[in-house]
This record gives C-alpha cells, sequence and structure tokens, in this order.
C-alpha cells in the first residue's frame, strides 16, 4: 500500500470517527432538551396543581387538581357516561361541616343525579384525577338551601338520609373533594336486563321527585324523561332472551314494568303543570290514561291541567271521574267541589253577560206600552236556551 493511499484511509476514518462522535453529541443535546422540557412541564403540571383555576370564569367554580389523571389518550366522560366517583361534600366556611359524602358510587353524567357543579366539573376531568372545588350557592342547593333533617335525594340509596348540619343559606358556598375513578358508555337499554332497567328507572325517580320537592320543575321533569327512557318497552322491545342470558320478561315483569312508566308520567305531568308546559302536562296523563282508564291520580291532575287552560267544563268531568275512581281521597274531593263551585259561577257570568245583551239588566226599564220586536224576542229565547243545555 503507497503512502497517499494509507493517508486516505486515515482520513476517512477520522471523517467517520467524527460524524458519529457528531451524532452522539447531537443526540444528548436532544435528549437534556427532552428532559428539560419534561422538567419544565412537570414544574407547570405541579404549579397549576397549586393554584384555583376559575372553570367558568364567573368565579363560580374553583378548581385545585390534588393528584393529576391519566392524560395519555386526552379522553374525558361524555353526557350520560357512567362514572364512577367518590366525593366529600363539606361548608366551605365556618367549621367546615359536613354535608354529604359517597364512596366508589356510579351516576349518569348530566342527569343532575349530583349537584350541577360536580356534574359540570366531571366533564373536564380525566381518569383518575382528585380535585378540590369551591362551588357558588347557584351550583350547590341554590337559594332553596337545605335546613337539617331535610333529605339528600341521594341517588342508588333507598333509606333516603337527611342532612344533619346546621343550615345551608342561598349564600353558602361549599367545598368538595372530588375523585374521577373510571367511566363507561351508557349501555343501550333494550340489552338490559328488566329488573336493572326498573331499578334505573326508579333511581331516576327518586331523583326527580327530589328535584321536585325543591320547587325546581324543570330539573325534575328531565330525570322523569331520562326514566322514561330505560323504562319504555314500545320501541325496540325487550331482548327475547335478553343480552345477559336471563329469562325473558313474564307478563307480571312487564307488568311492573308498566305500572313503575306510569308513576313517572304522572310525576312528570305534575311538573309540567308547575313549570306552566301545559300541553306536555296534558299529553302525559293522557297516555296514563291511555293504559289505566280509572287512574284517579291522573284524572285528578287532568282536571288541574284543563282549569289552568281554562277549560273549566272538561275539568268538571275529569273530577267528577277522579272522585268515581277514588271517592274516599280527600285531595280528589277537594277538587271536585273546587269544579263544582267554579261552574257555577261560570253560570252566574254567563247569565249576567245574557241579560246585558238583551238589556234586561234591570237598569233600565222598557215603557210599558212598548213590547219588544219578534226577532229580539228570537235572539232572547236562542240565547236563553243555549245557556241551559250547558248547564
Amino acid at each position: 500500500m503507497s503512502e497517499g493511499e494509507r493517508t486516505l484511509i486515515d482520513k476517512s476514518e477520522s471523517s467517520s470517527f467524527e460524524d458519529l462522535a457528531s451524532a452522539a453529541a447531537h443526540e444528548i443535546e436532544e435528549a437534556k432538551a427532552a428532559e428539560a422540557a419534561a422538567a419544565e412541564k412537570s414544574k407547570q403540571k405541579d404549579e397549576k396543581s397549586d393554584e384555583w383555576q376559575d372553570v367558568l370564569g364567573s368565579g363560580s367554580i374553583l378548581k385545585k387538581i390534588i393528584n393529576q389523571g391519566d392524560e395519555t389518550e386526552g379522553l374525558r366522560p361524555q353526557r350520560s357516561d357512567i362514572c364512577r366517583i367518590s366525593y366529600e361534600v363539606r361548608l366551605r366556611d365556618g367549621n367546615r361541616d359536613l354535608v354529604e359524602e359517597r364512596d366508589q358510587v356510579k351516576i349518569y353524567l348530566g342527569d343532575n343525579e349530583i349537584l350541577q357543579g360536580l356534574d359540570l366539573a366531571l366533564t373536564l376531568m380525566y381518569k383518575g384525577e382528585k380535585c378540590i372545588l369551591q362551588l357558588a350557592p347557584r351550583f350547590a342547593y341554590g337559594d332553596t338551601g337545605l335546613s337539617p333533617r331535610d333529605s339528600l335525594g341521594m341517588v342508588g340509596d333507598m333509606d333516603d338520609p337527611k342532612y344533619r348540619g346546621p343550615p345551608i343559606g342561598p349564600e353558602t358556598w361549599l367545598e368538595v373533594t372530588l375523585e374521577l375513578h373510571d367511566w363507561a358508555e351508557e349501555p343501550e337499554h333494550e340489552t338490559l336486563p328488566i329488573a336493572e332497567r326498573m331499578e334505573i328507572g326508579i333511581r331516576r325517580r327518586y331523583r326527580g321527585n327530589w328535584w321536585y320537592g325543591r320547587g325546581e320543575a324543570q330539573l325534575a321533569v328531565q330525570l322523569y324523561r331520562r326514566a322514561l327512557d330505560v323504562l319504555d318497552e314500545s320501541e325496540g322491545g325487550i331482548t327475547d332472551p335478553t343480552a345477559s342470558g336471563e329469562l325473558a320478561p313474564t307478563p307480571d315483569d312487564l307488568m311492573a314494568l308498566l305500572d313503575e312508566r306510569m308513576r313517572v308520567y304522572n310525576n312528570m305531568a305534575a311538573a309540567q303543570l308547575k313549570a306552566g308546559a301545559y300541553d306536555a302536562a296534558l299529553q302525559a296523563v293522557t297516555r296514563v290514561l291511555t293504559c289505566q282508564p280509572n287512574n284517579a291520580k291522573a284524572l285528578y291532575r287532568k282536571s288541574r291541567i284543563l282549569t289552568a287552560m281554562g277549560k273549566n267544563s272538561e275539568a268538571l268531568e275529569a273530577a267528577k271521574a277522579a272522585a268515581l275512581a277514588a271517592p274516599d281521597d280527600v285531595g280528589v274531593r277537594k277538587e271536585l267541589q273546587r269544579c263544582e263551585q267554579k261552574a257555577t259561577r261560570d253560570r252566574s257570568v254567563e247569565r249576567k253577560l245574557a241579560k246585558r245583551m238583551l238589556g234586561t239588566s234591570g237598569q233600565g226599564k222598557a215603557s210599558p206600552d212598548k213590547k219588544p220586536g219578534r226577532a229580539k224576542m228570537l235572539v232572547w229565547v236562542n240565547i236563553y236556551i243555549a245557556t241551559e243545555i250547558e248547564k
């Protein structure tokens, strides 16, 4: 090998070594930069965790993260998802008295099965995340507040636990420790066993009743509608056999499902009446009476709805039917009495109106030698007959 060839090989090897060294140095710099970025991100997370976040931008819901959740997939629960959560609610100020607490409870997100502030916060949380919330009254117990021995309306708890702390007024803020363990999509209703559908429907009716008792008719209607979604077997039907492998429902099972659905429709009609949605309320009781024509509660509410709509004669007929279906019910008897008194007043007003139209109110007497014309007499007779027919 000549001297020139040996020199060329040495230069080539030296160049390759320099390229490898340069690449290694570049990789080291990239690793350091990535490590620094990760450290900065971790630092920002820690700093963020120590800060109160204004969730809505209005200061009504403040959030501080205690434990970061799993953000790798960037997924958060959506409305109607079944979330498994734990929470503890306390008064924010004073002695920070305990209001309620639940551990590993399942709720349907967006169904108002929990306080509205918690419902909103869960949509912004990741799996495994734990945080502290401060809730303004409008996202907690509102203007109604909560008094000692009031029902807490806890979903899934049929014992109906009561509040045992000091009165919660319309200005009371709450502090909540909330943890989202995991969640799953809501299954198709027709794939569920009938017993599970009954359980879900009943819990939604109970929670709707709680909101109704607090004067929140619109929220109650929302829960009742969600209950009907799972109780209604007319669309899609109940699979035979069920997806779980259980036996198909018996006629008794279907009758129980029907009875529960009628309860929900009845309650929804009451809430819609309270909210002033008279047409919707009338549709709800009509559904009940289509299946159960002698349902006294539905007939009673139909009477109240028709009265609110100004259909007094129809209201009286509904009240009479309710009295026949439940003659010993005090509320039904009072409703019938009220409708009868209203009908009496209406007839009195009609007679007075007819007299004024004919000029016979007694304010101006006709001349003794002047008799009313034949045409006027015929009009008077026709109006009188029409008035008598409506009695």
